[in-house]
């Protein structure tokens, strides 16, 4: 193999198929990336860590055809400290890599192609089209949620539900539910139903972000999901399982709502935040009033309290909640105002927004009287 590229692309797409490889992988292959000739003007990269795999193409000049697979993290490592100008890259029969500007020469031993793992796609599946950024949105907007802890199985994944025109995802993980919505007259007719892994979909969603057009294809397999994106694609392997029925924790009725500012409610969270004492959460206090809110914290290192402007409907309400949580659910939310739902102070809150339904984050309360606030 024989190929001449630009360093600024090769940075780029090595940049997206190393999101498929993990640091904590046993299995020395897949800490590798492959790089193979497509055509005389083209060269693609490829990395997977079993679960899911991602290939990205970039314009070249192809010299001589063929392919090798490299250690990932020295490959990347040697590319970016090189000059910025053209990259030769080139195998002998003994698959080792050479790497060469004007000025530098590398050389890295590689393995062949046959060794590399491929996630083949059996067979053919319906694609349908998503406008990426709307896409991503829903990604970013829900998959915070979904627990990181492998061994809790189907609640690691998100759920991706099509119906009717309604594009709904959703994740969460025991303690709060990201639910994003959005509707879409071209896919009518499609149904779909499928639980990612929402650590790769996450990845997936700023792909989409980094990649050209302004469309993707989403492919549904019986256990895979793959999208295409520009010059990229990423195959993802889907949860077994059924998902949790989590419409059903959602309250269908308040004693207390709010509508609040979202920027001053976050800025007034991340501030009584900061105090918490090493090694453990922090939680905040909501006093809720006519017109006002408190919001309080307290820890061995100090207290805080801020007082937020809102408009309430029905009782007054002491409650208290996780701020990393409540956090991460105001930055997912859209506009310039929400509307809070409360319950008792043992009851879940919702953040919805002023009208409409195209998001829903609930988060679970804490109880006052043993967390100290």
């Amino acid at each position: 193999m024989k190929i001449i590229c630009k360093k600024t692309n090769l940075i780029k797409t090595l940049g997206i198929v190393s999101r498929a490889i993990s640091p904590t992988s046993t299995l020395g292959i897949t800490r590798g990336i492959l790089i193979k000739s497509e055509g005389d003007m083209k060269v693609s990269l490829s990395a997977t860590d079993i679960k899911i795999a991602i290939e990205s193409e970039m314009g070249a000049i192809v010299n001589e055809h063929g392919s090798v697979v490299v250690e990932a993290k020295l490959f990347s490592d040697i590319i970016r400290k090189l000059p910025d100008e053209d990259v030769v890259l080139s195998t002998d029969e003994r698959n080792l890599l050479s790497i060469r500007t004007e000025k530098t020469d590398n050389e890295i031993q590689g393995i062949e192609e046959s060794e590399f793992p491929r996630m083949e796609n059996k067979e053919e599946g319906k694609k349908i089209k998503i406008d990426k950024e709307a896409l991503s949105a829903m990604i970013e907007g829900t998959c915070f949620a979904a627990s990181t802890d492998e061994s809790r199985g189907i609640i690691t994944g998100a759920l991706f539900e099509m119906h009717e025109g309604e594009i709904e995802m959703a994740a969460l993980d025991g303690y709060r539910v990201a639910i994003r919505k959005e509707y879409r007259e071209t896919l009518k007719e499609e149904d779909r139903k499928a639980v990612i892994p929402a650590k790769m979909l996450r990845e997936a969603g700023k792909i989409l972000l980094e990649t050209e057009g302004e469309e993707a294809e989403i492919e549904f397999l019986e256990n895979r999901i793959t999208i295409y994106t520009g010059d990229t694609t990423i195959k993802i392997n889907l949860l077994n399982g059924e998902y949790i029925k989590y419409r059903d924790v959602i309250p269908k009725e308040n004693e207390t709502a709010v509508k609040v500012q979202k920027d001053e409610l976050l800025n007034a969270v991340e501030l009584a935040e900061i105090y918490k004492s090493d090694g453990k959460n922090s939680f905040v206090r909501f006093s809720i009033s006519d017109g006002t809110m408190i919001v309080s914290s307290r820890a061995e290192v100090g207290r805080g309290k801020e007082t937020v402007s809102i408009e309430k409907e029905g009782d007054d309400l002491e409650i208290g909640f996780d701020a990393r949580f409540l956090k991460e659910a105001l930055r997912a939310c859209d506009g310039k105002n929400i509307r809070m739902e409360f319950g008792t102070s043992i009851s879940p809150c919702q953040l919805k927004p002023e009208e409409g339904d195209v998001f829903t984050y609930l988060i679970l309360p804490v109880r006052l009287s043993t967390v100290n606030i």
